[in-house]
Order: structure tokens, then sequence, then C-alpha cells
């Protein structure tokens, strides 16, 4: 059985992937951002949507992918996810390389976490190989993505 699921650019090179269910929304324009002070380098701004506070993550600096400012942000999507304590629905804003591109994966097409991403394996639920590019794309864990953790 196939499945559908976004892949996500995170650097020219690197790429993660959500459930089709868990990207809710692709930002035609940057909004206007807010700046939060002593946040973290990967997820420095917020933003309003629908009455929500959303924090923008870039996932290429909290992996150590890229050096880049956590303020450049070339596309900003907004992803839902269940809290781990609470099992609320949440919201998560992560900025990418390009727009998400949608594919069918499926149970054979499980392959190993690639060894530069293995210290944050925590984050990623499983890996699978893409069907065109026979590149290794992480799924993310949103929950754990997002969560707040001293000291990280």
């Amino acid at each position: 059985m196939k499945v559908s699921a976004w892949i996500l650019s995170i650097t020219d090179t690197v790429f993660a992937s959500v459930g089709e269910f868990e990207l809710i929304h692709i930002l035609p324009d940057i909004p206007s951002l807010y700046k939060v002070p002593k946040a973290p380098p990967y997820c420095q701004q917020v933003f309003i949507w629908q009455n929500k506070i959303i924090p923008v993550m870039n996932l290429a600096v909290k992996l150590g992918l890229e050096q880049e400012s956590a303020t450049t942000h070339r596309f900003i999507c907004i992803f839902a996810y269940r809290a781990q304590k609470t099992g609320l629905l949440e919201y998560g804003a992560l900025s990418l390389n390009a727009t998400p591109t949608r594919t069918e994966v499926s149970d054979e097409q499980v392959c190993k976490l690639p060894t530069d991403l293995s210290p944050w394996k925590h984050y990623f639920r499983s890996c699978f190989q893409e069907a065109n590019t026979q590149a290794s794309i992480p799924i993310l864990k949103l929950e754990c993505l997002f969560a707040y953790q001293d000291g990280v």
C-alpha cells in the first residue's frame, strides 16, 4: 500500500519528509516576522497565523547543516502535529529551500538514516529511499522537533 507524503528541501542536498496531512499550509509570501529575544539561532522568529503565534524554524541551522542566518527564509510552510505531553494539536513552521513536492511511499522503500543525520535520529520516525532519485529521505517527527527542551 502506498501513502502520500511531502518531500521538504532542507538544503540543496538534504531533504526530509512529513505525512500528507501534517503539511497544512504553504505561505505564498513571507509573513511579517517578529524576533524573539534570547531564542536559539535556529528559531528566532515567529509570526501570527489565524490568531496563533507560530514559531519559524530553520531546520538546516538546527541540524548544523548550514551556518547561514536563521532569519533567511525562502519558503515558509506551516505544519500541524500532536504535542507529546498534552496530545493537543500544535502548529510550527519550517523555512525551506523550495516548495515541497508530493510523493507516494510504500513499506518497500524503507532504508537506513544517512550517517550525517544520525546524531539527530530522535527527530526522525524512519527513512525511505525516494523512487526517482534514490535519495534517502528521513521522515520528520514534528512533535519532537518542535518540542521545548531545556538547553537545546
